[in-house]
């Protein structure tokens, strides 16, 4: 059902006319990204971004993303945190109106079940923040592709792990969390939304499990929570092989071997590092501390520059 709304999406994405543009759903619109510290690190949208610009360069290209370390969609957050958790909804507002997005992209759930066992308040928490999300974005006229929650990978905290506690949190994790909360969180995307929901939760469980096979210490995701760029690869591959199935990537071993020296991948991860510093800043949010600048133009203009030496890059190939 999800793959065909995903199809749906793709050949008839609401209010184009143009063919070319119903069939590049990224493409000549502009697209906000939405998330926790995995989308603030961003690596998995320097892949998208850079896979897209190589197989369409004559297409605009318009993509903010602003995740935000510590953020969940549910609100909820552990006693121990150093400061509340940043709730999207805080900030949500803020994006809509300022960035006007066409398209919004969001990836929640590793944080929202605050690395604890499955309890039905957080569970509920996070159900209502989610359609909350999805309603506020398709009431600004925009369209929305959700994400389910990457995979926690316990082995990688396994001397802080607890079973049977009332403080489980970042620090001393539940120890069946991937399996039986971030799994469910997924699942309920799956079989409850009406929007287009691309699933990385199994997909990457199915490619760590498969590494795993020839090399049991493996892992996409050193520090439990946070995928290696390994694993931000596969999530771009993940969500270019739902939205953009033309497109051809292979393994991780060889493309990364030809995107070391790629001038291309270098300056789009550069561009793609400054557009998402200057525009999180610029819309605002509160963690610990709050944050907002009033002046967006110095971003703009150091993302005019380099769009310049992308330009040059993508005419000399």
């Amino acid at each position: 059902m999800k793959r065909l709304l995903l199809l749906l999406f793709i050949t008839v994405f609401i209010g184009c006319t143009k063919s070319e543009t119903r069939e590049l759903p990224l493409h000549n619109k502009k697209v906000l990204i939405l998330g926790n510290s995995i989308t603030q690190h961003g690596w998995y949208v320097d892949f998208i971004e850079y896979y897209l610009r190589k197989n369409y360069p004559e297409e605009s290209l318009n993509i903010i993303s602003v995740g935000l370390s510590s953020e969940t969609a549910s609100g909820d957050s552990e006693s121990d945190h150093p400061f509340p958790r940043p709730w999207i909804h805080n900030r949500l507002d803020n994006a809509l109106n300022i960035t006007k997005p066409d398209l919004v992209i969001a990836c929640y759930g590793m944080n929202d079940g605050i690395y604890s066992n499955l309890k039905d308040t957080r569970f509920n928490n996070y159900k209502k923040g989610i359609n909350k999300l999805k309603d506020k974005v398709e009431g600004q006229g925009a369209n929305i592709i959700l994400l389910t929650p990457t995979i926690f990978d316990a082995e990688q905290k396994k001397e802080f792990l607890l079973t049977d506690s009332d403080s489980y949190s970042y620090k001393t994790p539940y120890a069946h969390y991937n399996k039986e909360v971030l799994k469910t969180y997924a699942n309920w995307l799956l079989e409850s939304q009406d929007v287009p929901v691309v699933d990385l939760h199994s997909y990457l469980t199915d490619i760590q499990t498969n590494y795993k096979k020839a090399d049991s210490t493996f892992t996409l995701i050193p520090d439990a929570v946070h995928p290696n760029n390994m694993g931000h690869f596969y999530m771009a591959k993940k969500i270019l092989n739902d939205l953009y199935p033309a497109i051809k990537i292979a393994n991780a071993s060889i493309e990364f071997e030809q995107l070391k020296d790629d001038p291309l991948f270098s300056m789009v991860s550069k561009r793609r590092y400054v557009r998402s510093e200057g525009w999180r800043e610029y819309i605002g949010y509160e963690r610990g501390e709050t944050i907002k600048t009033n002046d967006i133009t110095p971003t703009i203009n150091q993302v005019k520059a380099l769009d310049k030496q992308i330009n040059l890059i993508l005419e000399n190939n």
